[in-house]
This record gives C-alpha cells, sequence and structure tokens, in this order.
C-alpha cells in the first residue's frame, strides 16, 4: 500500500473524518481538500481495484471506500475507464460499480425547474417554474406543455423524465419533443441544478442507479453485469419445479388438498381431516393449471408494459406527419416543400417500421 494511503487509513483508524484525513496529508484545510487535491496518480488508483479482490474482506471494503467517495483526487470518470476491463471478478466488477455509484452520487445533477400534472404514457404534462433565471429551460417551456420523449425513447412516466435529467450535469442539454396544444415541438432544453430546486424528490438509490445506467448507455460504456438466477427458465420449467412426477411429497411443504394459505405444523398428523393445519403466509398453486392462469395473467401486464410505449410514440408520430402535411399544403418555395416532403416520407417509414413492432409485441408472449 502507497505510503500516503497508509497513512490516510490510520488516520481514519483513529476516528478522523474521511476529508481531515486527505487534508492532513495533504496540509491544506479540510474544507479546502476537494477543491485543492490534484489527480490521483494512475498506480495508485490500480492498486485499489486490485485490492478489491483482495482474500480480506476488510481490505476489500477499504479499497471500496477509498475508490467510491475518500480520496478526493479519483473521479467517476477515471473509475468508468476500468470498467472496460474484462478480467475483473465479479466482485470486483460488482465494487467497482458501488464506487461508481457513490462518485456519481455526489456529482452535481441537472435540473428542469418543472413541476408535473397528468402523467400517462408519452404525455407528462408540465408546470414550469415561473420567472426563474436558474432554470433556462423554463424560459422555452409553456404551462400544459406535455413532454413525450427525450431523444428517441418515449417517456413511460415521471420516474423515467427524473432519471433522464439526472443523468446530465447542469449546463447540459436535454434533447425532448413536446406536445403544445395540436403541434409536436422538438426542443433542445439547457439544464439547471439539482441543488438549487425547493421541493425537489427524494434522490433514493433507484433514481441514481436508473440514472448513472442511463449515462453509461449514453457513453457508449458497456459494463457487464451478471447474470440472473433462472434467467432464460420457461413455464414449463416453472411448472415441472412446482409439480415434479415421481417424487415422494414432503410432510414439511405445503399439501395441496389443504385450504389455501395453510401448511401442515410440525409433528402433526397429515390427515387434512385434523386439526393439525397451522396458517402461514404461504398461497400455494393448487393445480398446474392454477400455476398457467397467473402466469397468463402476469403475460397480459408485461405485454401492456412493452405495448403502450409503442402505441404512443405511433400516435406521436402520425400527429407530426399530418402536421408537416398542414405545413406542405401552405408553402411555395419548392426547396421547403422538398425538404417537407422528406420529412414526411421518413415519418411514413418509421410509422411502418413502429405498427409492425405493435403487431410483434401483440403477437408475442412475455413469457415463451
Amino acid at each position: 500500500m502507497p505510503r500516503a494511503r497508509t497513512a490516510i487509513t490510520i488516520a481514519l483508524l483513529i476516528g478522523l473524518s474521511a476529508s481531515s484525513a486527505h487534508a492532513q496529508i495533504a496540509g491544506v484545510p479540510a474544507q479546502d481538500a476537494q477543491a485543492q487535491t490534484p489527480p490521483t496518480e494512475t498506480e495508485f488508483v490500480d492498486e485499489w481495484v486490485e485490492q478489491l479482490d483482495n482474500e480480506d474482506w476488510l481490505m476489500r471494503d477499504l479499497a471500496t471506500l477509498e475508490l467510491g467517495e475518500l480520496d478526493p483526487g479519483i473521479s467517476l470518470e477515471m473509475l468508468e475507464r476500468y470498467l472496460h476491463r474484462d478480467d475483473l471478478s465479479v466482485e470486483q466488477r460488482a465494487r467497482l460499480r458501488l464506487a461508481c455509484l457513490r462518485r456519481f452520487a455526489l456529482r452535481p445533477k441537472g435540473a428542469l425547474g418543472v413541476s408535473f400534472g397528468t402523467i400517462r404514457v408519452g404525455s407528462i404534462e408540465i408546470q414550469p417554474i415561473p420567472d426563474n433565471p436558474e432554470f433556462p429551460a423554463t424560459m422555452l417551456l409553456q404551462d400544459k406543455d406535455q413532454i413525450a420523449m427525450v431523444g428517441e425513447r418515449v417517456i413511460d412516466g415521471s420516474f423515467s423524465l427524473r432519471v433522464e435529467i439526472l443523468s446530465r450535469e447542469p449546463g447540459e442539454t436535454l434533447p425532448v419533443t413536446v406536445v403544445r396544444g395540436e403541434r409536436v415541438l422538438h426542443l433542445d432544453l439547457p439544464l439547471g441544478s439539482f441543488d438549487d430546486l425547493t421541493g425537489a424528490v427524494r434522490m433514493d438509490s433507484d433514481l441514481l442507479n436508473n440514472a448513472l445506467a442511463l449515462r453509461w448507455e449514453r457513453k457508449g460504456l458497456i459494463s457487464q453485469t451478471q447474470r440472473s438466477i433462472g434467467e432464460g427458465l420457461t413455464l414449463d420449467d416453472w411448472q415441472g419445479a412446482a409439480f415434479p412426477t415421481d417424487t415422494t411429497p414432503d410432510a414439511r411443504e405445503p399439501d395441496l388438498h389443504a385450504p389455501r394459505g395453510w401448511v401442515l405444523g410440525p409433528d402433526l398428523p397429515t390427515t387434512t381431516n385434523s386439526n393439525g393445519w397451522s396458517r402461514t403466509s404461504i398461497d400455494v398453486w393448487a393445480d398446474p393449471g392454477v400455476l398457467r392462469s397467473d402466469a397468463a395473467e402476469r403475460d397480459e401486464l408485461l405485454g401492456a408494459e412493452r405495448i403502450q410505449p409503442l402505441i404512443a410514440l405511433r400516435l406521436l408520430l402520425e400527429r407530426e406527419r399530418e402536421q408537416l402535411k398542414e405545413e406542405l399544403e401552405s408553402v411555395a418555395e419548392q426547396d421547403t416543400r422538398d425538404e417537407l416532403t422528406n420529412q414526411i416520407s421518413s415519418l411514413t417509414r418509421r410509422l411502418d417500421t413502429v405498427t409492425r413492432e405493435i403487431e410483434i409485441v401483440r403477437s408475442t408472449p412475455a413469457n415463451p
């Protein structure tokens, strides 16, 4: 471990705060440590990344803290470069992602400066904060405007819009498609600072995780993730697990002949006409038919979640195409007419694609 890092570790162990520890090493006041600390040398960061896989749990935790929040000379961009490596262990990658999340949480976040009204998939009604120069986007927006898309993504709720905003920093722009009355507008909205908002939504872990993932998506940073347990299992697999054939029933398992939600207690008779039932929170599938019925209901819900943004996009494209057709009828200049004709053709092709996608979703079960 580098000498400076050893000194910092000792300072932390005797009870100094992270900022005080680093400030003492750097010889500057604690409140100025963050601003005056130069970027940490790459070799030190390399060493901490290697320590994420140390056999000693304490060293792994210390390395995670050092990378994620203690060393003011380590930036999010420095850590993101390590995610490109393909030789990281599962634990190294998980801890590195956690360190990135902590760095991201400390960064300035963008803010639009609006409140939300009626919320539907592909339509979030907004009300801008009036006369506030801290949020320049409010000068471009009007009361009752509806934000339909950010970039090429249909906004399906307030959470997804907040994620889009928080994944950017103050001064960046948010490319949106806005419905104003009967018109469709494409705007680049400059962002203010989340810190200047009053009454802002709480910055919880879900918002931060999704905002960081979206930041990585825009940067083209693909971070390997561990595959989920059960990934690839089909409905037949679940039925085989719930209702195995040629097996001896286990007295500790729910008895499917019992009332739903009841299970045999320990050392009690196994006959259903006894009084040996004890109440539990278990709600079992009575038979394969009930399992498949529950799966069908879930499949219907998932299908609705997949198809609603596509339907909202189709309606938006149809509205914009009609708007351009009206403009075309009122324009005499040939160059402008050619440009509008090309835009209408492009929208028509996109509408055809979206319509095909809707039909595919309607005909494809979410859980085969």
